[in-house]
């Protein structure tokens, strides 16, 4: 046979480049034939090899043994790729039960299982199977059917050479691709859910939460399915979501920004403290708004402490002078604004120095002590604010207390200190209230002059400025 119609007798084959034998043909024909296009395709081979597909293995279920061995041949040859054959629908549940296969290349008349049925059951049982289906019989497997049983291609017969080796090239590069996205959302997956930030995915429209990993459900104390499809609004306090969702739309111009000090509530209440990262990543034709949380809450409240720390009296307890004027001066816009009442005390230790002189430092460093509790004891806390103005001299500020409220606070903290264990000290204290004009600087010296007056009084008493 010449190349010319060898070539042209092999347009007219099967099985890629394998001639169309027909059913129950005589092996002698089938040999010959078999050969003359094996010849054909050593030819072809010499173009180069491609083996970027040797890592798949295909199984052939065919009937026709010359038929499936020239098959299985030219793929080796081909493609490379790792080729078994079985003759029955049967074997092939039964090869696919025992090992993997990545195609499955089926006759649609076989004895046993075969036809549709065998398609349904392949893509049932293993759906990592993508299956061809070669038939001869189109008549009676219509295109349309094969492929809603689950195969991915339909070849019938004869079939020009080639077109089962452009298939299976077009099937493994489909695979790799769907191998490629799926080593991709692996990867996604490791990095939102082992993050150890946490991460949340909102739909841009609706502000929903879509996603969340483990350790934003640890922040926010709930559930993965508590979280998914609830507003990310419902999370914050409500006076952080008209600040979030204005944050989303200058971070929505840029793709990209940041928000700090985010407070999300707990179920139980607690606060928590959020530096997020903001991202807008366009997914098909929507955008997902990515949130990266980062907790600070013990970073605030550190800094809170420190804040603290400096502001307060280590001795009493109370807060220190740096913070006084400013606190004074607080108060007194608020009652200037509001119109409330506001009351000072000025408190001195009588006798101090007596005390520190006949007992020694340590018994003088106790009775500040016990002053600053009974004045704490006696304030209301987020209210009134007591103060170690100095050595031996207090402060307290009575915000929404007039001067006869003042009055009584300042006789019972005189009166603890009295019943109290006092080294023989005492208090005297001066009371101030603030009136309409006044500054602080007023509501100061009025203080200060009546403290004076219980001082020059004899001591342990309580005057009015």
């Amino acid at each position: 046979m010449q190349w010319g119609s060898l070539r042209s007798h092999a347009i007219m084959t099967s099985c890629s480049g394998v001639p169309d034998f027909g059913r129950r043909r005589a092996d002698c024909a089938i040999g010959g034939q078999c050969a003359a296009v094996m010849n054909y395709w050593r030819q072809l081979i010499a173009r180069g090899q491609d083996t970027d597909h040797a890592k798949y293995s295909i199984l052939i279920a065919d009937d026709e043994e010359l038929v499936a061995q020239a098959t299985r041949d030219l793929l080796e040859m081909r493609l490379a790729c790792h080729v078994n054959i079985v003759s029955s629908g049967d074997a092939v549940i039964e090869y696919l039960e025992a090992r993997a296969a990545d195609v499955l290349i089926a006759d649609m008349v076989m004895p046993g299982l075969n036809g549709l049925e065998l398609v349904k059951t392949v893509q049932s049982g293993w759906p990592g199977t993508d299956v061809i289906v070669i038939t001869g019989h189109s008549e009676d497997f219509p295109f349309v059917d094969v492929i809603r049983a689950g195969a991915k291609d339909f070849i019938g017969k004869p079939y020009p050479p080639g077109e089962l080796e452009a298939k299976l090239v077009r099937l493994f590069r489909e695979r790799a691709l769907l191998e490629a996205r799926l080593v991709a959302e692996d990867k996604y997956r490791s990095v939102f859910d082992l993050n150890t930030n946490g991460m949340a995915l909102l739909d841009e429209k609706s502000r929903c939460i879509s996603d969340v990993n483990a350790a934003f459900c640890n922040l926010s104390g709930r559930t993965r399915e508590q979280l998914l499809s609830a507003p990310f609004a419902d999370l914050l306090d409500p006076f952080e979501r008209g600040r979030f969702e204005q944050g989303l739309v200058l971070c929505s111009r840029l793709e990209q920004g940041t928000l700090g000090d985010l407070v999300v509530v707990r179920p139980d209440g607690q606060e928590i403290f959020l530096d997020v990262s903001v991202s807008f990543i366009q997914a098909g034709l929507e955008r997902i708004v990515c949130l990266s949380f980062k907790d600070t809450t013990e970073k605030r409240q550190l800094e809170e402490h420190l804040v603290e720390a400096a502001q307060m009296d280590q001795l009493t307890g109370l807060l220190n002078k740096r913070s006084f004027a400013t606190e004074v001066e607080a108060a007194v816009t608020r009652a200037r604004g509001e119109g409330g009442a506001l009351s000072m005390l000025f408190i001195d230790v009588d006798d101090f120095k007596s005390c520190n002189d006949k007992y020694g430092h340590q018994v003088g460093d106790s009775v500040l002590r016990t002053v600053g509790q009974i004045i704490l004891k006696n304030t209301r806390r987020g209210q009134d604010a007591g103060f170690r103005y100095g050595g031996d001299e207090f402060a307290v500020v009575l915000g929404g207390a007039d001067v006869q409220v003042a009055l009584r606070i300042g006789e019972r903290i005189r009166l603890d200190l009295e019943q109290a264990e006092n080294f023989g000290t005492s208090l005297s204290i001066g009371i101030a209230e603030y009136k309409a004009g006044m500054t602080s600087a007023d509501l100061l010296r009025c203080a200060d002059d009546a403290l004076y007056r219980a001082k020059s009084l004899g001591r342990n008493t309580v005057c009015l400025g």
